[in-house]
């Protein structure tokens, strides 16, 4: 199994039953593989975590970033995609780090890292597509936005993805019903 193997596999694994199974003997009975396979890519349970939240970073936040910022200069496009792409990927797995950052000071790191990011992207869009607001508005916004769907990942009992989407939509529609305006 390679190193992207064991990381791609830990996140699903995450998603089913949350971190408490992210121990080095856990996971090797889990993935049927053996000690040595573990520490062939990972030094110790330490690196292999912050690796592991950087594997979370990059497929989660940088690799969907790249992918919309093709359409710099169409932002209701960048907004659909984005919807696409997020709701493509378990979303389980972002409850699971938010619980767990929680309770460890270096998974929150990430997480702020993340929403930093994903929060500055949102804004651009929102620049984009009103260019005459304030900054400050514009942020508050994206800042709204973003709340909105981290906050619906934990209503119990869960909404569906459907649901999420057609809330977004709505966003959406307001959106674009304000830039005709």
């Amino acid at each position: 199994m390679t190193k992207k193997d064991w990381l791609e596999n830990s996140l699903k694994l995450i998603s089913k039953s949350g971190i408490n199974d992210l121990k080095i003997e856990v996971l090797c009975k889990k993935f049927n593989l053996t000690k040595g396979s573990f520490y062939h890519h990972f030094k110790s349970q330490k690196v292999f975590v912050n690796e592991l939240l950087e594997f979370w970073y990059e497929t989660y936040t940088k690799e969907i970033i790249e992918e919309i910022s093709k359409y710099k200069d169409e932002p209701f496009k960048q907004i659909k995609l984005l919807n696409k792409i997020i709701y493509s990927k378990n979303l389980d797995i972002e409850v699971e780090f938010r619980a767990w950052g929680l309770r460890d000071k270096n998974v929150l790191k990430y997480i702020e890292k993340i929403d930093n990011k994903r929060i500055l992207v949102i804004e651009s869009i929102q620049n984009k597509i009103f260019p005459n607001n304030s900054k400050e508005y514009n942020q508050n916004i994206a800042l709204y936005i973003y709340s909105q769907f981290i906050g619906s990942l934990f209503i119990q009992p869960q909404i569906t993805k459907d649901k999420q989407k057609g809330l977004d939509n709505i966003f959406l529609n307001l959106l674009q019903d304000g830039e005709k305006k």
